[in-house]
């Protein structure tokens, strides 16, 4: 006989029933099941069974009513015959899920990794830029997550994603090799059985172009050789060191650093004034005091000359090379590029500094709309972006020696 056929009770029964105050009595539904109803007019749902092997009788709990509904009850019964026809006990099943949804909300993401992290640190590894990436880019998002809600979908919508659209595309990189560590602590604590950090699918900056240094640790050395370049490379255009630092410094566009004209600078007012190559609207970039004094020092080098950064020629600016050759010769090649300074530093500012990213989007020339849908205003937050310029050097000289 069916379940179906052996069902006695109707809803209305079961929300009518009324409690005797002497004693608990119970109302069969049939198949095993019972609604329990105390004297104190609670309702609870009753599943009794046979244990498989054992053959000893058992009570096992379905819920409250009227939280669990006779619909959904008779639903969860029919689910556990059919376990019990398997030699199945579905009290030990109910067991052992309830041990392992308290396994994994014991196991957050933020846990794990904090365990991973402390194992490291044993180890005598240093993982300070690491817990920043995670700090930054993941424990916000997924800290709090169980790892089988940390599917490939949510992974990608809310971490890697959020990396991808700030073209930090290097720091996306580390940050999948670090989560793919992580994860691999989790399989072994079978937390999860498939790692799906393996099938994330990062894509590769177009053609090189955009390589860049973006962790603090690997920016000091660079940083270091950047404002030595001249000691390096003897040879080198007083010119060319100062684009090199002013290409640090203001992370403007490569060719909008080596077409600088002097009447775009702009002394009393310490900054910059151009038209951005991207966007075609004016762009103010507002100059720290390690800049301007640049700026300042090789503005009147060559006096016949409009630009402000002059070639080997004494007259047009340096070329498009020029910035990338400099950063090659100090063994930056395929690590850092001109244009990626821009992401070096839009991830710095954002990520160390903790600058507002509607400040750092403004400073990059890009397209940025409030609420109203408004387009770039080039002197909206300038005073916020000159302190966001004067705190960027002043980050950068403390990493000199």
């Amino acid at each position: 006989m069916t379940a179906r056929g052996i069902n006695k009770l109707t809803a209305l029964q079961v929300k009518k029933a009324k409690p005797d105050p002497e004693k608990m009595y119970k109302l069969p539904d049939g198949g095993n099941l019972y609604l329990r109803i105390d004297s104190s007019g609670s309702k609870y749902w009753i599943f009794n069974y046979t244990r498989p092997y054992i053959a000893k009788r058992n009570d096992l709990s379905l819920g409250t009513y009227p939280e669990v509904t006779l619909e959904e009850v008779r639903a969860v019964r029919d689910d556990y015959k059919r376990l019990i026809k398997q030699g199945i006990d579905p009290a030990v099943v109910r067991l052992e899920t309830k041990n392992q949804k308290q396994k994994e909300a014991e196991h957050t993401f933020r846990i794990v990794s904090a365990d991973w992290l402390k194992k490291r640190e044993l180890e005598g590894k240093q993982d300070d830029e690491t817990v920043r990436r995670l700090n930054h880019d993941a424990f916000p998002y997924i800290g709090d997550m169980t790892f089988p809600l940390l599917t490939v979908e949510v992974l990608e919508a809310k971490v890697f994603q959020r990396i991808i659209d700030r073209e930090a595309l290097s720091v996306a990189k580390r940050l999948k090799s670090d989560l793919n560590q992580i994860f691999k602590s989790a399989r072994k604590k079978k937390l999860i059985q498939y790692n799906p950090i393996e099938d994330i699918e990062l894509p590769n900056p177009q053609g090189g172009n955009f390589a860049a240094v973006t962790e603090e640790q690997e920016l000091a050395p660079m940083l270091n050789k950047v404002w030595n370049y001249s000691r390096i490379h003897a040879r080198c255009l007083i010119t060319t060191q100062a684009a090199l630092k002013i290409s640090v410094l203001t992370f403007q566009r490569p060719g909008e650093i080596r077409k600088l004209k002097k009447s775009y600078y702009y002394p009393e007012e310490r900054c910059l004034k151009f038209t951005a190559s991207k966007t075609k609207q004016q762009h103010v970039v507002p100059l720290s005091d390690q800049a301007f004094e640049l700026i300042n020092s090789v503005i009147d080098l060559h006096p016949h000359s409009e630009y402000i950064f002059v070639g080997r020629n004494g007259k047009t600016f340096i070329s498009d090379n020029t910035i990338n050759t400099a950063l090659k010769r100090l063994g930056y090649g395929g690590k850092q590029t001109a244009h990626g300074l821009r992401a070096t530093a839009r991830t710095m500012l954002d990520e160390i500094l903790e600058q507002r990213v509607d400040y750092i989007e403004h400073q990059l020339a890009h397209k940025v709309k409030d609420n109203n849908g408004t387009a770039y205003n080039r002197t909206k937050f300038l005073d916020n972006r000159r302190e966001m310029m004067q705190e960027w050097a002043d980050y950068l000289e403390s990493l000199l020696v």
